[in-house]
């Protein structure tokens, strides 16, 4: 049996380490679009992974111009487990109060 030295081994798991911790999340890259039905309109460029971001309290049209999916929710604080997955390019109508990026 061949014994590696300890500082070898260190060395290894210290790189095995670096690849797994994560990189800082950037922004998703683009736009999501909210329209109300009485003609008021938000715009979102870039929104950051993990940040609550407030929609409109009223049915709305919501189109995701990210690179990235996007979590709707019913609730203004992103909390409600009961949300709906919108895809790059998705287009969706409904009452979602708040969403948030995903990377």
């Amino acid at each position: 049996m061949r014994l590696i030295p300890t500082a070898l081994l260190a060395a290894a798991a210290a790189g095995a380490l670096a690849l797994t911790v994560a990189a800082p999340a950037a922004a998703a890259q683009g736009l999501v679009l909210i329209h109300s039905g009485s003609g008021q309109v938000e715009v979102i460029q870039n929104p950051e992974p993990g940040v609550c971001h407030q929609g409109l309290m009223e049915e709305s049209t919501i189109a995701n111009h990210t690179r990235g999916m996007i979590l709707l929710f019913p609730d203004a604080n992103c909390r409600l487990q009961v949300f709906i997955v919108l895809p790059p390019s998705g287009i969706i109508t409904g009452r979602y109060a708040s969403f948030q990026a995903m990377t």
